[in-house]
């Protein structure tokens, strides 16, 4: 709706200003790169908590001493901030590290981002990768490919939930919301662990929300990796007793 549309309704002045500038082409609009020097993330609204510093996503030894070590979340150029804060969250609840794969369709000083993910960046282990090139190559040269890529994808020939789909040490990738995973992530996950898929039904919905899927994929594997939780003393020396849920 044009500038020229709105001065013919008969709509109040100030808010026909801000319908004008609500419909403005986007043009020239940049993201800026996902560097943060000094940032900081607000308490929760919940009150109590100091100011927590955004930098601190960017280095994964953040909350390393706590952090589970056979296990890690990957998000493939993630768009919305909204949904990689949730999933920040997800991953301190379940003291899984989080790897972020750009080009990000966001800043990380966005607030959406911080709102979702309150005061747990803290919490979580972050390394934030500048593309596919760059973390595939941190997995397979840093690190020696310490386990196996597993993708989640519509288009997964094997179900998320089928028992011995995961094992300790893999890696859960999940590609962008609109997108989903690049060609060469799919076909990486494809070599070494697997391309999964959540069953739903397309009748009404193409797909499921990402924050959605990645809960969905961290603790079937957590399942499957920790087995049943411990109800007392008493039970099988494999199980792990600092495992979630347990208690």
């Amino acid at each position: 709706m044009s500038t020229a549309t709105l001065a013919t309704l008969a709509i109040p002045r100030s808010l026909r200003a801000c319908l004008a500038a609500k419909h403005r082409p986007a043009a020239g609009r940049r993201l800026r790169p996902a560097l943060v020097a000094s940032a900081e993330i607000p308490p929760s609204s919940g009150g109590g908590g100091a100011r927590q510093p955004l930098d601190a996503v960017r280095a994964i030894e953040t909350a390393s001493d706590g952090q589970r070590s056979d296990l890690a979340v990957v998000l493939v150029t993630p768009q919305i901030p909204g949904n990689t804060g949730t999933i920040a969250r997800t991953c301190a609840a379940a003291r899984v590290p989080l790897h972020l794969v750009g080009p990000l369709g966001f800043d990380l000083t966005d607030a959406q981002l911080k709102r979702a993910g309150l005061d747990y960046w803290n919490s979580v282990c972050v390394r934030v990768h500048d593309d596919w090139d760059a973390f595939h190559a941190y997995w397979r040269d840093a690190l020696g490919a310490p386990g196996r890529l597993v993708a989640f994808s519509k288009f997964g020939a094997r179900p998320h939930a089928e028992e011995g789909a995961y094992r300790s040490g893999d890696w859960l990738l999940f590609g962008a919301e609109t997108t989903g995973l690049p060609g060469a992530a799919h076909d990486a996950c494809a070599d070494s662990g697997g391309i999964r898929r959540i069953p739903i039904d397309e009748t009404h919905v193409r797909s499921l929300n990402l924050a959605v899927s990645a809960g969905v994929g961290v603790y079937e594997a957590l399942r499957q990796i920790d087995g049943p939780p411990v109800h007392g003393t008493d039970e099988p020396a494999t199980r792990r007793a600092d495992a979630p849920g347990t208690w």
